[in-house]
């Protein structure tokens, strides 16, 4: 969370901060709403709506919500039509992601004790459990091909971002560092995962190898720089950043030049998301007083909201398989 809570990645009581959703997972425990400030979009009373995923094909968004009282995945036609919910289990499912042929979902579920990657049909179907450790592991994100899924995990006593198979064999740590390393997205091509780190202080964007080598990076600023996404043609990266005292979107070119802000406002703007052909960035913003999904050209123009909450009811943004 960069505004409101104004949580580091380094704090979320040494715990495995994961900051979407509204929800900090906390060292495999369930998640608590931590002044939930990122991308929230309300719904019913009381409710989240959480970190959502557009399909390949730009047509469908999965995002996790608790509007039926325990975060579920649903999924809906982009225009906010035709919702069905996917998951219906008493732990929480989470960070819902397509995978690049859009025949599945990973997400992350407490219905094991502590935080496991699972996956499944996109139509909900055939759930089964990826990963197997007592510490949390979550925020998965499909390579291109469809051959890799990373995500993060503390398997190993610090937060770092890992890799394997999408059935789950195979696991592999990319990064080593006492610092947390979180939030992995793969660029367009799969040669290279951008992810935040606080390795330096505070949370900035690094880029480094597929492999996990030659770790850059990208952002250097006193604030937070979180949530980096590729645009489709993978010459830019989108991320979230409050340097200016109030969360907005920026866009930089892959290499970390030519840094520019796209929102500006005094609201929280959050968790950018490239649509699937490029055209449109999607975002969280509070901007009317409840957190909604808004979508802007990306140019940072025509911005207007896609969902519509009412106070007290929170929705989260689509963001493109990353």
């Amino acid at each position: 969370m960069i505004a409101g809570a104004r949580m580091s990645l380094v704090g979320a009581l040494c715990g495995f901060a994961l900051l979407a959703s509204g929800v900090v997972l906390v060292s495999g425990v369930a998640p608590s709403r931590a002044n939930a400030s990122l991308a929230e979009t309300k719904r019913s009373p009381g409710s989240f709506s959480g970190y959502a995923s557009w399909s390949p094909d730009g047509r469908k968004v999965a995002f996790d919500t608790d509007r039926d009282g325990n975060f579920e995945i649903y999924v809906m036609n982009a225009d906010g039509t035709h919702l069905r919910r996917l998951t219906d289990d008493s732990a929480f499912d989470v960070f819902p992601a397509w995978s690049p042929d859009g025949r599945k979902l990973t997400f992350a579920s407490l219905r094991d004790g502590s935080f496991q990657i699972y996956v499944m049909n996109a139509d909900g179907s055939h759930q089964r459990q990826l990963t197997r450790n007592p510490v949390g592991n979550s925020y998965p994100t499909w390579s291109p091909d469809g051959r890799k899924i990373a995500f993060n995990s503390a398997r190993d006593g610090n937060h770092e971002v890992y890799v394997m198979n999408p059935d789950g064999t195979n696991v592999r740590r990319l990064t080593r560092n006492p610092a947390f390393d979180l939030f992995p997205v793969w660029s367009p091509d799969g040669r290279k995962i951008a992810f935040d780190s606080d390795r330096d202080g505070e949370p900035e964007v690094y880029v480094m190898n597929a492999d996990g080598t030659n770790p850059r990076r990208l952002t250097r600023n006193s604030a937070r720089d979180l949530f980096p996404v590729w645009s489709p043609d993978g010459r830019e990266i989108a991320f979230a950043s409050d340097r200016d005292g109030h969360s907005e979107i920026y866009v930089m070119n892959a290499d970390g030049s030519h840094q520019r802000r796209l929102t500006p406002n005094r609201a929280a703007d959050e968790a950018p998301a490239w649509s699937p052909d490029g055209r449109k960035i999607a975002f969280n913003s509070n901007r009317d007083g409840n957190g909604d999904v808004y979508v802007m050209n990306a140019d940072g123009s025509n911005q207007h909201p896609l969902t519509h909450g009412e106070a007290g009811e929170p929705d989260l943004v689509p963001h493109v398989n990353r």
